[in-house]
């Protein structure tokens, strides 16, 4: 049925029932929808553009109607629509003003008021950056992000496509004033604008697609930069090939630090809901920075040069699982000890949490074989009993008191060692391949548990300047963006491979451990895979693997086995 034809129906469905009803919703939404893609087409008439545009400003969305609920008197994806059907016309002012509108209405009479998804605002970004009126488009997005916003890795495409017309804007100016070199005025615009953009990059997707690297190449090349794939890290180290800069490596601000102690301490008891993990997690805090005070005055009454040793905080189970997951693995101290001994002969302080059951002389195994499994679904558990290597082991560590033994009936074990890489900041590192994807899922989220059952979602994905500006004193644990929790393992987190010595046959006896051939610890880089301003007229773009549309790149499970860079520089613009 023609859309001509469907608009009266439509209109006399809003009358005859109400815009309450989700189904009539869904009706305005599936009816704008194909007339904005019809239009997008060129395939709508002019007249009935205008026609549906007026129906939805008079009669839809009135803005007199209060108060208004976005997702109950209309839906957000209707003024997606909307919005195109004014771009298709070439009124940008009238989508820009609608999205006011929407902001405006949104917000009225609401102390936390919902944010709109990109998707909603970005067709406007689009058209502007392809009808060659970046300024414009950039103008906007820099009152959109600040509080309007949920950022999300769908900004990519958007954002690079701004990177590409702020290039393009930047040459066509530079062509209309080659006769005033000596006004440096567009230059220092434009690194400013590239800075801003690049670093939105860094919070929603930090790697670029390869798709996206394409494109980025060609608009750079068009405007006679030099671009050059370098195919590695390790290339990069200690600075680029191709343009001889250093790259930049992020941190974590003292605020933000707090902020992220905060939000772990804050977490509720898995047992007991009403009580916090702080009470738990103070006696670790004592014992760990006493530890860590006395060792940094040491090190500077012994005036070490060189590198400056750190304080390494061990995950202990989970170095000793590392290799483990057949019928004749078990928990091997002797492994968590190598690293510790290794750690040690560096001049480094190490120390190591660990759940108090495995400190016991009998314990339960956890190895992860399909055995071990069907064991665990009938209630049945393996112990096994300490051996006298490991209690040697055990001994000298309390000795030096270089253990924790972390209760695990009140919070989950792995909170220590999140919370002391939280605690030492730069002085400090964690050694673990553990992702720690629940509780990191829950500082995203701002849940108080990662248990299902006590979850309280409170705000969903926020900006780095929603986070920084979260009320102070609040009972519930804060929310953290995607983009801290990357800086913070970035900086913090040591990954560990452990190999054993080859063996004709592997003994189904655990007694009979198989020897540690070598040990690689894979430290954080010196630099940060983001996108970056390295210096001016020098852009670096890290390159995704693969394209993942739903994954920020730092979720990913799979090691990356290339590690490419994007280098962009032009040196005869000084």
């Amino acid at each position: 049925m023609p859309l001509e034809n469907v608009l009266p129906l439509l209109q006399n469905e809003v009358r005859s029932k109400s815009l309450a009803i989700p189904m009539v919703r869904q009706a305005v939404d599936s009816f704008y929808f194909h007339c904005a893609q019809l239009a997008e087409r060129k395939g709508l008439p002019e007249e009935l553009r205008e026609q549906v545009l007026q129906y939805f400003d008079q009669e839809l969305f009135k803005q007199e109607t209060t108060p208004f609920v976005l997702g109950k008197t209309l839906n957000e994806a209707v003024f997606s629509s909307a919005i195109k059907l004014h771009l298709a016309g070439g009124d940008t002012e009238a989508a820009w003003k609608l999205i006011n509108n929407l902001r405006r209405a949104v917000k009225a009479g609401k102390e936390e008021a919902p944010k709109l998804h990109f998707r909603t605002v970005s067709p406007l970004l689009e058209h502007e950056c392809r009808h060659d009126q970046f300024l414009s488009a950039y103008s906007r997005w820099q009152q959109l992000k600040q509080y309007d916003v949920e950022w999300t890795s769908a900004m990519e495409d958007v954002l690079v496509q701004m990177v590409v017309s702020c290039v393009k804007n930047d040459q066509q100016q530079l062509n209309e004033y080659t006769a005033m070199p000596e006004d440096d005025t567009i230059e220092s615009h434009f690194h400013a604008q590239m800075g801003s953009l690049l670093h939105d990059l860094q919070l929603t997707c930090r790697e670029v697609s390869p798709s996206n690297a394409q494109r980025l190449l060609q608009a750079f090349r068009d405007a006679k930069y030099s671009v050059e794939t370098v195919p590695s890290d390790t290339h990069m180290r200690p600075k680029c090939p191709c343009c001889g800069h250093v790259l930049i490596k992020l941190g974590m601000s003292e605020q933000e630090r707090e902020y992220m102690l905060s939000a772990i301490e804050l977490r509720r008891s898995k047992v007991t809901p009403e009580r916090t993990v702080k009470e738990f997690l103070d006696p670790f805090r004592d014992w760990l920075m006493h530890r860590h005070e006395t060792f940094r005055l040491q090190t500077l009454a012994g005036g070490a040069k060189g590198s400056k040793p750190l304080h390494y905080v061990l995950d202990g189970p989970n170095i000793a699982y590392i290799n483990q997951n057949f019928e004749a693995g078990t928990y091997r101290l002797d492994q968590v000890d190598a690293v510790a001994k290794d750690l040690q002969a560096q001049g480094h302080l190490v120390s190591i949490t660990m759940p108090a059951a495995y400190l016991a002389d009998k314990f339960v195994v956890r190895i992860r074989s399909k055995h071990y499994k069907a064991m665990r679904r009938q209630g049945k558990f393996v112990t096994r009993e300490r051996t006298p290597a490991e209690k040697a082991i055990l001994a000298h560590w309390k000795e030096q008191d270089m253990i924790y033994s972390c209760r695990t009936d009140f919070l989950s074990d792995d909170l220590f060692w999140l919370y002391a890489s939280v605690l030492m900041g730069r002085e400090g590192r964690v050694v673990t391949n553990d992702q720690g994807r629940d509780h990191v899922f829950a500082l995203l989220n701002g849940y108080n548990s990662t248990s299902a059952k006590t979850r309280t979602q409170k705000n969903g994905k926020r900006s780095v300047v929603d986070a920084a500006a979260q009320a102070e004193g609040e009972d519930s644990a804060p929310s953290i963006s995607m983009d801290l929790v990357a800086r913070w393992k970035d900086m913090t987190t040591v990954n560990i491979e452990i190999q054993h010595e080859e063996t004709a046959h592997i003994s189904s006896d655990w007694t009979n451990l198989i020897p540690i051939e070598d040990i690689a610890l894979l430290h954080p880089l010196p630099f940060s895979r983001v996108p970056q301003v390295t210096a001016p007229q020098h852009f670096h773009f890290p390159i995704a693997e693969q394209a993942n549309r739903n994954e920020h790149p730092n979720q990913t499970q799979s090691q990356r086995k290339h590690t490419r860079w994007l280098c962009v520089h032009r040196d005869d613009l000084k």
